[in-house]
């Protein structure tokens, strides 16, 4: 799946891309999430919004939420 960066939260360790897919595909939205600069996997939203997903960054890099692969 093609997919575009589009903005990026970061505290401490924890650091999280929002994403988006490219035009080819369905257009959704999702989050790639760090700890200590090591990728631990990527979480999509199908249906959900833009907002959405800069909500679950926000809540990732201030230790809010977690993200288990």
């Amino acid at each position: 799946m093609k997919y575009m960066e589009i903005s990026t939260y970061s505290q401490g360790k924890r650091k999280a891309d929002v994403l988006r897919t490219s035009a080819e595909s369905p257009n959704y939205w999702g989050c790639r999430f760090y700890l200590a600069d090591n990728s631990l996997g990527i979480e999509w939203y199908k249906g959900h919004s833009e907002s959405y997903a800069e909500d679950a960054a926000e809540n990732y890099v201030q230790g809010i939420k977690d993200y288990t692969p």
